[in-house]
């Protein structure tokens, strides 16, 4: 029996939190997006259909979130879901093909990114179609409330649309079970609450050191996001992950990949004549277990935080090696489930104190860029409700501090690097500089 209220994650909390700060200072929604860059044969008003029955079969996608009876820790309330308006599918107008060269990415799709959605009505996720003239191609970017999917999530929920499109998933049939109908919230006890204790002094440790964004401290600015997609070919893609594997061994790939957004937001303070002090970024740790279809809806990620002096940043074989360290040392101390622990208990804070304390250890900044790695995207889906998927990539919005992130992923043998920054915070030539930094490095040229 499908359970009435369903709790929030404390990675949902987190995101939560960040998605009031963000609705107050800066006037939009905390989303994330996924693009699938389709060729001919899409057919919009089947992904109407499509989606309409999805919000019937899984209410969450329009479920109200909210604290019950006003107390306690938010939840999905899917007895109301039924009253939450269905997700949005908007067909935009048909564009021209450029010219030459490949398509620009849409304006729709940035808007978007800096739109709102409302939470607590239940409006959790939309659809924008973007047609291109003649049929040969479209655009299409899935937004949500970031706490609704993380990445891996948003991809199976996908992967689900084209699978009932396609008769292979019965009606209500979701991945890994996750009909929501057993989900309790997480128990807290004494070790829980030692491992939460455990997780404040580690970040309250980075705080002896604080970072430094390109952006600078949380003020209130209007959100006005964008972001450039690099496609490496396949032969470069190949040379990438074989110097990955060389560099940081078979199981920790993205910390090569870590090193090197790192250098390249190195390089820019570097042309600014601005010491960043120390680099602070966390990196997700997917709680899914491995070889296993895993829950579609909610966040199931931990946190690890990394910190490396600014000066560091000058050797990319030495960056690499503290961050192994680093990777090591804090699964050693168990802080991916400390920091499970620690965001289980601050699910009962109010969301505006909840982001006010982790900015406040760092000065206002809430670390030095987002950042990334995701793997391989929808590997084995050709193609999404009959058109082909010639290419596919994850763009999350970031807040306009710290106002940039690096997001890696290899869509059917080609790396895409999709960098999201804040207008304003990068000049044309300091995205150049940042692109070159980051290709040079990946490439080892």
């Amino acid at each position: 029996m499908r359970a009435a209220l369903v709790p929030l994650t404390g990675a949902d909390c987190f995101l939560r939190a960040f998605d009031g700060e963000v609705r107050r200072t800066a006037g939009a929604s905390h989303l994330s997006q996924l693009v699938l860059r389709l060729g001919p044969g899409f057919d919009a008003e089947r992904l109407r259909a499509l989606v309409a029955q999805a919000a019937l079969e899984a209410p969450i996608l329009r479920a109200p979130i909210r604290r019950a009876r006003g107390l306690g820790a938010p939840v999905y309330d899917l007895a109301r879901a039924a009253r939450a308006p269905l997700p949005r599918v908007e067909l935009h107008p048909t564009v021209a093909a450029p010219a030459a060269g490949p398509r620009p990415l849409p304006e729709a799709f940035f808007a978007s990114l800096n739109g709102r959605l409302d939470a607590r009505r239940g409006e959790l996720l939309r659809f924008d179609v973007v047609p291109h003239a003649g049929g040969a191609a479209t655009d299409l970017a899935l937004s949500w409330v970031h706490l609704l999917f993380d990445g891996s999530g948003s991809e199976a929920f996908v992967r689900w649309l084209d699978e009932r499109f396609r008769g292979v998933r019965a009606a209500g049939e979701l991945p890994g079970g996750d009909g929501l109908g057993d989900v309790a919230p997480p128990v807290l006890g004494a070790g829980r609450g030692r491992e939460a204790q455990a997780w404040r002094r580690h970040m309250n440790g980075l705080a002896a050191a604080p970072p430094r964004s390109l952006a600078g401290p949380l003020r209130r600015v209007r959100q006005a996001l964008r972001y450039e997609l690099e496609t490496f070919s396949p032969e470069d893609t190949e040379a990438v992950a074989a110097r990955a594997r060389e560099r940081a061994g078979f199981l920790t790939p993205m910390l090569f990949y870590l090193a090197a957004a790192i250098r390249a937001h190195a390089a820019v303070f570097r042309a600014r004549g601005v010491d960043p002090r120390t680099f602070v970024v966390p990196l997700p740790v997917n709680l899914r277990p491995k070889g296993a279809e895993g829950a579609v809806f909610r966040t199931h990620v931990s946190m690890l935080w990394f910190h490396v002096p600014a000066a560091e940043a000058d050797d990319f074989d030495g960056l690499l090696e503290r961050l192994k360290l680093q990777r090591r040392d804090a699964i050693k101390a168990g802080l991916v489930e400390a920091g499970v622990a620690a965001m289980d208990y601050a699910r009962f804070a109010p969301a505006p104190l909840y982001a006010h304390m982790a900015r406040r250890a760092f000065g206002g900044e809430l670390c030095s860029f987002f950042f990334a790695w995701t793997d391989q995207f929808l590997p084995g889906l050709e193609s999404f409700l009959g058109a082909p998927i010639e290419n596919g990539f994850h763009a999350p919005s970031v807040p306009p501090s710290p106002g940039s992130s690096a997001i890696l992923s290899v869509r059917a043998g080609r790396l895409n690097l999709t960098h999201v920054y804040q207008t304003g915070v990068f000049s044309e030539a300091e995205r150049a500089l940042f692109r070159e930094r980051l290709r040079a490095d990946l490439l080892g040229r």
